[in-house]
């Protein structure tokens, strides 16, 4: 399953759950992003980054 995840100050699209704050994963774009508490909504974060120029491509591919 793909989903959308905020972390350092890009919203990227990864495979698999969201990870725990603290935690880091590997994009669809090919970078790895580690969560902070302001990438998560439920913990009081925002969510106004913008999207994943790459992310979104490699999304709309699959």
């Amino acid at each position: 399953m793909l989903q959308w995840q905020q972390a350092e100050g890009l919203r990227h699209a990864l495979e698999g759950r969201a990870p725990a704050e603290g935690a880091s994963f590997v994009a669809l774009c090919g970078i790895r992003a580690t969560v902070t508490r302001a990438d998560i909504p439920e913990l009081g974060g925002h969510w106004f980054d913008p999207t994943c120029l790459p992310c979104e491509r490699a999304w709309l591919a699959r």
